[in-house]
This record gives structure tokens, sequence and C-alpha cells, in this order.
């Protein structure tokens, strides 16, 4: 999808980037930015950026199914993805003529992406300070596994150190095996993205000031502070102590949610306890039926059971297809388990014009997933992934041709820089998590973000209960968390599941279904920027304020849409939560136990805080391109979050429709790097994991393990060979850490240079001397929670400081909201007031408070 942008020019045109990163994080920045106009040149060592061959066997691997399997070499599949619409030119920095063609290309650039350990830099004469001095207007982002300072700082990292320390890795699988890596590179894609949000505001901040920033980006920071359920069970923590732990392999939530098996497959349901009628309405079950209208029905222990029995026998007789089309009508979130070779052909994506192809000179002809938001004209595929040092020649004809100075502004500004976003109002209609974390990091950035909530409505963002009992409160689990777990007088104030998002925010009320409410509403449009909403499609012209409407008050304004599918399509009006369009999209499907059952692998939310930050990435390039034309226009923002996810696993997409391979979970292991995975330590469910990058790695493996006679096992000299006998590799590797501390471990495997890191828990990250060392948590609160430690923003930069504001709460900010940012008079005021807009309470249908 090349759509043309008329006078929408890309809104990253003329921004020219250095990209010195490998891996998977900086070059996924580096992607988004080429992506949307940028003009990336990809320096690689001699070698080439060793993620070039990932996602590409060159020898069998029995049993295994995996992105690349093939018995001769290939290009890999993550290069063919993450190195579209790049250049490429080799430098060695390790010699003076690579090193001074480096700076040359600095020189002219804007934008410069990094990822080598901490200090290497410095020691070839191009650090923080040497560039900043040189080049005032120029932003560097440094992406490293821990950060450019604390106690981990050299530490080594890999996808899943990343996860088992900074995410929930500890409470994800099953409690009976060792705990579970998400599939991919997920994690890294998130890191990714947060790469290139960071990376535009400082952007913002540079041409505004003439002042460039140095972007501190630790993946272990992007994970504790977001990824998955972690930043509300780290917050849930340091509210009532709690740790949450992997479940069962029978576990029964309280009402069915995971994956079942249906006649061709299985399905991801997804039965919050609001969603019993919807249920009901879908399967009948009148057993359940009783069960559900007695109002204590949550303390009943036989609910799970009956409930579980009546969706197993539904399913039974169903399809995944058809139990799809029965439950969505009815809105009960029911999706089919799809792998991405079924992605491939899905209707609604192809009705949606998602997928793009490109001739590559090696590869063939690569069909690539389209874009991961959709702004007018603003995202174009025009190159295949650049041969090594395919863009030499033109590169030095471009040094030899053009000033080797980038331009700047004729005065750098005297004043103290602002945060990018400082002056911009945002109103804000989300629910649930990923809408909501979208406007938290607009607020980070110095947004005036209002939260509107209807008083007439409540709709669990702020838990899945308005008001639990203090006895509900174990059977609702983590979605109603609550300080020394009390409800107190106004729940939705004191929840975790909302609070770890409601930084930065002002509170206002205001029921939009009434015509003074629509009107009042429509004023404080008239006086914004930006609206961002995540409800389901329709619900805003349902609400008489759809795009047109919007666009005729305020053509200034930017609207971001986030629906789970698109606007548009057959599948459109679908509903249900991250773990429902995770398995519909494929991601799902590369996340489990080999060999276990499909149904033993447990919901996560990772669809969430990814899209929440493709969703405050694309607020900026509007706002971008509105700042640059003469009218001001704002414009419509669609991010349809599952083509989102479809990106963060690109590779496995592009493999299956080069080669036409279906894709199995893989566990713990790596495609190419082995061994990795999760080893028992000492101690009650105590885990380390490791990643072997390579042959010289694994030597290394065996100095930390003091050289056992096992290693010594010429099978185990290749990757081929101990991807082959991994199995045993991994029983003698947990012979070695089952009697030792973690910690430990750890520390002895990075001192020989091998990524290794324990899995923590809640409990582990919020006393972990590493983020404390960073200042990572940070005291917040409200009148209503009091104070508490609360993980920190996703990165640091020399520029101003992030905003640390307050938590919102429901309403108390009506006063500022309606009479000075929506400018309403008093008897208006008063009006709204006197008909219950006006309120720091819920109400029930009846009026009554609930």
């Amino acid at each position: 999808m090349t759509p043309a942008g008329g006078d929408f020019p890309q809104p990253l045109a003329g921004i020219r980037v250095v990209e010195l990163a490998t891996g998977v994080a900086g070059p996924y920045a580096g992607k988004l930015l080429a992506d949307f106009g940028a003009d990336v040149l990809k320096v690689e060592p001699p070698s080439g950026d060793p993620a070039r061959s990932w996602g590409a066997f060159t020898g069998p691997d029995p049993g295994l199914a995996v992105a690349g399997q093939r018995g001769a070499p290939e290009v890999g599949t993550l290069h063919l993805h993450l190195n579209a619409n790049k250049r490429s030119v080799v430098a060695d920095l390790a010699s003076p003529v690579g090193r001074s063609l480096v700076a040359s290309l600095i020189a002219r650039a804007d934008v410069v992406i990094e990822s080598f350990t901490p200090g290497f830099l410095d020691g070839v004469g191009m650090g923080w300070d040497v560039l900043s001095a040189r080049h005032p207007r120029l932003v560097v982002a440094s992406v490293t596994p821990f950060g450019q300072s604390g106690p981990y700082g050299s530490w080594r990292g890999s996808e899943i150190t990343a996860y088992a320390m900074g995410g929930p890795m500890h409470a994800t699988g099953i409690a009976e095996r060792e705990p579970l890596k998400l599939g991919g590179h997920e994690v890294s894609y998130h890191c990714g993205g947060v790469v290139a949000l960071a990376t535009i505001a400082a952007l913002t901040m540079a041409e505004a000031g003439g002042v460039g920033s140095h972007i501190d980006i630790s993946n272990f920071e992007t994970q504790a502070g977001s990824i998955d359920r972690r930043a509300t069970w780290i917050l849930q923590y340091a509210y009532n102590g709690r740790v949450m732990a992997r479940e069962p392999r029978d576990a029964a939530g309280l009402l069915p949610s995971g994956l079942y098996p249906s006649t061709d497959g299985y399905v991801q349901v997804g039965t919050p306890p609001r969603f019993g009628d919807r249920l009901l309405a879908t399967i009948g079950a009148p057993e359940l039926e009783a069960l559900l209208a007695d109002p204590a029905w949550m303390l009943n222990p036989d609910v799970p059971g009956v409930a579980e029995a009546a969706v197993y026998q539904w399913l039974a007789e169903r399809s995944s297809a058809e139990a799809m089309a029965e439950a969505q009508p009815r809105h009960w979130p029911v999706t089919a388990l799809r792998t991405p070779i079924q992605v491939l052909s899905d209707e609604h994506l192809a009705a949606r014009d998602f997928w793009q192809d490109l001739d590559h000179p090696e590869a063939g002809r690569v069909r690539h997933p389209g874009p991961p938001v959709r702004l007018r004209g603003a995202w174009v595929l025009a190159r295949p992934a650049p041969l090594l040092d395919q863009h030499r020649g033109e590169v030095a004809a471009e040094l030899a041709g053009a000033p080797n100075v980038r331009p700047g502004p004729a005065v750098v500004s005297s004043s103290p820089l602002s945060l990018p976003l400082a002056g911009i109002r945002v109103l804000d209609l989300t629910v649930v998590w990923a809408g909501p974390y979208t406007t938290m990091l607009l607020g980070d950035l110095g947004a005036e973000v209002i939260r509107v909530e209807n008083p007439n409505f409540y709709t669990g963002t702020r838990g899945s209960s308005a008001r639990p009992s203090k006895a509900q409160l174990p059977a609702l689990s983590w979605l109603n968390a609550h300080p020394d777990s009390e409800p107190g007088a106004r729940p939705w104030n004191r929840n975790a599941f909302f609070n770890n998002h409601a930084r930065n925010k002002l509170g206002a009320s205001v029921d939009i279904t009434k015509t003074e409410g629509r009107e009042a509403f429509l004023r404080l449009v008239e006086r914004s920027d930006v609206l961002v909403e995540n409800n389901a499609v329709g619900v805003l012209e349902k609400l008489g304020i759809g795009w047109d409407v919007l666009q005729a008050r305020n053509p200034k304004l930017v609207l971001l849409r986030m629906p789970a599918l698109g606007l548009s399509g057959p599948w459109a009006h679908y509903v249900g939560f991250g773990a429902n369009f995770e398995a519909l999209s494929g991601l799902t499907a590369l996340r489990g136990y080999p060999d276990e059952s499909v149904s033993t692998t447990h919901s996560v939310y990772y669809m969430d805080a990814a899209s929440g930050v493709m969703g405050a990435t694309s607020v900026l390039l509007a706002l971008r391109r509105r700042a640059a034309d003469p009218a001001g226009r704002g414009e419509l923002i669609e991010l349809a979050q599952a083509e989102n996810m479809l990106n963060h696993i690109g590779e496995y997409l592009i493999d299956a429709g080069l080669h036409a391979r279906s894709h199995e979970p893989l566990g713990n292991r790596d495609v190419a790097m082995a061994p990795q995975g999760a080893y028992r330590c000492s101690g009650e469910d105590r885990w380390v994991t490791l990643t072997v990058t390579d042959d010289d790695n694994w030597r290394a493996l065996r100095r930390a393990m003091g050289e056992p006679l096992w290693a010594e096992d010429r099978r185990f000299d290749d990757a081929a060979g101990r991807r082959a006998q991994h199995s045993e590799i991994d029983r003698l590797i947990g012979n070695w850490t089952a009697a030792q501390d973690r910690f430990a471990v750890a520390e002895r495997l990075q001192a020989e240079g091998v990524a290794a890191g324990p899995v923590l828990d809640e409990a582990d990250l919020f006393l972990d001397r590493h983020l404390r060392a960073r200042g990572f948590f940070r005291p917040n609160g409200s009148v209503e929670v009091g104070p508490h430690d609360y993980p920190g923003h996703l990165w640091r930069w020399s520029g101003p400081a992030l905003r640390w504001d307050p938590l919102c709460r429901f309403g108390a900010d009506n006063d500022y909201v309606w009479r000075e940012a929506a400018g309403l008079d008093e008897p208006t005021y008063d009006a709204l007031r006197a008909a219950g807009h006006i309120s720091m309470d819920y109400f029930a249908a009846d009026g009554r408070p609930l």
C-alpha cells in the first residue's frame, strides 16, 4: 500500500538518519523512520549486521518448522523485514578510514541510532560530548539492554533475558513448567517502537530550539514500564504486596478465558465478569444462567466449572470460524487462533489491501506486512532491504557533491527547551489499556491531557467492577488491585489497573449521549489539538461526534482512532481484548511449549503497550505535518492494532510467503542461537536465563561453568550441533544451575560475556539495584491512594525532564476543564451540573450512585 498523499507529504521527508545499530530494536526504529519518509543509511561492519542471517537456518534442524529453515543458506527473513526502505554502506569503526566515513555521514545527519556497549563510541572519538559539540542539533538515540549507566550497564542482553528481567516471564507459562518467553523478537520490537517515539519527540525539540538530545533507552526499562501486564503488576505489588505466579496447567478463571478447542482448531475466548450476559446470549446454558442470576455469583465456587463445561460443549459442535461468527454479533470476544501462514490468506486483510510486494535481488518477490498505522500518504514501502554495502558509490557521490555539514538554524534559541508537546491539548476518550497508555505517553511529552468520562456509564477501564467488595477482590485478581486491598470510597480512583497509566492527566465528566453534554464536549474540541479514542468501531458516530462533525468544529484537529482490526473490512466490528487479536494475528501461535497442548498457552497482553507506543508516535507524526502545513490542517489517523502487531512478526510472515512454511512455538529456544533457555536455580520457583550467540560464546559458557567434561563433546562445537542436541544440553546446564543462586549464576555468566539474567518477579523488580540506581521508580499518587513508588518513564534524555504529574481522578478537574479549557459560561456550567454531568461518582441507570 503506497497511497498517494497529494499535498500531504511524508512526515519525515528530508530527515537523514545514520543507523549504527544491529539486532532488532535499533533497526526496527530505523525502519519506522524510513517507512515514514526519512533517508536511513544503515552503516554495517564488514561482516554485516548479524541479523542479516537471522531467521534463516543453514542446515537441517529435525523436528522444528521455523522461520527460514532450509538446507542451504538464504537471505535472513528478519533482514528482509527490518531493513526495507534503507540504504547500506560498510564502515569499520576499528579503522581510521571507517571512522572518517562515519564522521562525515554524521555531519550531514539529523539522527544517529546506535546500539554499542556504553562507552564504545567515546573510545572511538564519537561519544555524545564530542558529537553534540560538533553538531548541536543532532539527536543520538542509544539503545542498549540495560542503559548507559547503572550496575548492569555493561551486561549483555538478549530477547529472553529482557523478558525474564523486565517482563512478566515469571508468570508466563504454566506452574508445572519453566517460565516462558514471548514468541519471536516481540520484546525487541516493542523496544524499537519506543526508540522511534523518543527519537521523533527529540527531533521536534531540536527543530524548535536548535538543540539536540542524547536519548538513553534501556530495553530492561521499556519492559518494566509497560509490556504485557508488567506495569500493572509492579504497581499492584506497591499497593498490596501481591506477587503474581504462573497458573496451573488446568487453571480456570471466574468465567472462561483462554484457548479452547473447536472442531478444527482453537479459539481465544475472553470473558471478564461483566461479560457474563454476552456469553449467555451466545451459548444459552440454563444452569449457568441460574448461577449468574445470584448477585453474589462471584463468590460461588461452582461457577467456574459449570461455565467451562458449557463453553467446551458449545465449541465441540462448531469450527473456529463458526464460533467467531456466532459470538461476535453478541459482542462476546471469541476469535480464531491462527498461524502466520493462515494470516497471509486473511480475507479481512486482503479487503484492506494490507500486503505489500517488493522484488529483492536475492530473495525474489517478497510479500511484506503493510503499514502499522495509516495516515494519508505518510507510509510508503519503496525499496527492498539492501545488499551489504550496496550504496557505497551512491553515498560517496553524495559526500563529494554536497556540503559536508547539515544546515542548522540561523540562531540557537536562548530559551530553555520545552517538551515537544508543550501547549498541545489532547482529549482522551479511551478505554481499557492501549488507548490510555497512548495518552499517558503524550502527557509525558508535555501535552495537557483531559480524560473525559461518562458518569452514567462505567466501562471497566478503572477496574472490572466499579464497587467490588473486599471479599470479591481475590476473585477479580489483578484487574482490581487496590492499596492495602481496600476498595475505598471511590474504588475507580484506587485501582492499579487504571493508575499505572493515569499520570499527567486531568479528569472531567460529561455524558456525551445527551444533547447538552455533546455540545459541551464539542466546545472543548474547538479548543483542542488532538482527540484519541479506542472504542468499538461506530461508537463515535453513534454519539454524534464522528470525524465529519469533529472536523467541521475544528479543522485543525488530529483524531487518532485505534480500532483492533481497522475502520473498514469484513471484521472491522469484531470485539475483543489484546489476547483475542494476538491470536487472530498469528502472535499467540508462536508462543508456548512445543510439547504441551495449545490450551496451556495462557493469555498475555502484549498488544496494548505496543499499540500505545505506536499511537503516541502517530500523533507526533501528524502534528509534525500539521505544523508544516500553511493551512494547519488536522487529519484522521487509523491505527488498526492488529496491523501494528503483524509488523512485530514480520519475519515469520515473510518466511511463510516465500517458502509456504508453517511455524510452531519454540518455547524458550531461538531459531538460530543455541543453547537458550530458562534453567532452575536454588529456591522456590527461581530461574536464570541465558543465550549463547555463537561458537565463541559457547566457549565462554564453558569457562563460566568451569569447563565440565560433558561440554567437551564435539557435537556441541557448532550451532547446528547444539540445536540438534538442545534437550541434552538443557538438562546438563540445569544440573549445573540447580544448586546455585540465580543472581550469582547471572553474574558469573555475564563476567564471561554470556547474555544471562535472573527471572524476576514483582518483589525482585521493585528492589532491583540497577533500577533503583537509575532512579527508575518514582513516587506518585493522589489524595485517594496516597504516595507509592511507580514504574517510571520508558526512556531518559538530555532534554527537559519528562512530565510526572499526579494521577487522574474521575471528574476531579471539572471546574477547570469546562469553565476555562472549554470556555463555558456560568449558566451553562450550572445547567450541566444540575443535569448530572458534573460528578466525581458514577450513577446506575436509575440515577442512584454506584
